[in-house]
């Protein structure tokens, strides 16, 4: 990414009840957040530099949950989500990045008993669904 493209892509919570969105869709013609809870409504997102969406949601904070809507067509989870409580293809959850770690006595893990894989649950089997991937 160029060193003019955003910091974030997501959802990225705020203080004050609100929360930024930024997606990159460089072929689309129109992005609105559809939020379905805690109030379903469509906030437009404006289009910027390189194919970048952009807005701040008033009323929107952690445990909300959305769709993108594409170009007036379809609800599509948002590829930078944190968190798909209802699976690969249902909405999106905003969650605060901020968390606070309670345990003193766990040390942790050295980065040699690390083991990081990598897939995208909703192609990686016909199902789309973390018990098939199980």
């Amino acid at each position: 990414m160029s060193g003019v493209g955003p910091a974030h892509l997501g959802a990225l919570p705020l203080e004050e009840n609100r929360t930024e969105f930024r997606v990159w869709a460089p072929h689309a013609k129109s992005i609105e957040l559809h939020i379905i809870e805690p109030e379903e409504r469509f906030i437009p997102l404006t289009a910027g530099q390189e194919g970048y969406y952009h807005t701040v949601a008033e009323r929107v904070d952690s445990g909300s949950r959305y769709y993108l809507w594409v170009d007036g067509e379809k609800d599509r989870p948002d590829p930078a989500s944190r968190f798909q409580p209802q699976g690969v293809h249902g909405p999106s959850e905003v969650v605060s990045p901020k968390f606070s770690w309670s345990s003193k006595e766990w040390p942790g893990l050295r980065l040699e008993e690390f083991i990081i894989y990598e897939i995208h649950v909703g192609t990686f089997t016909d199902e789309g669904t973390f018990a098939a991937v199980i």
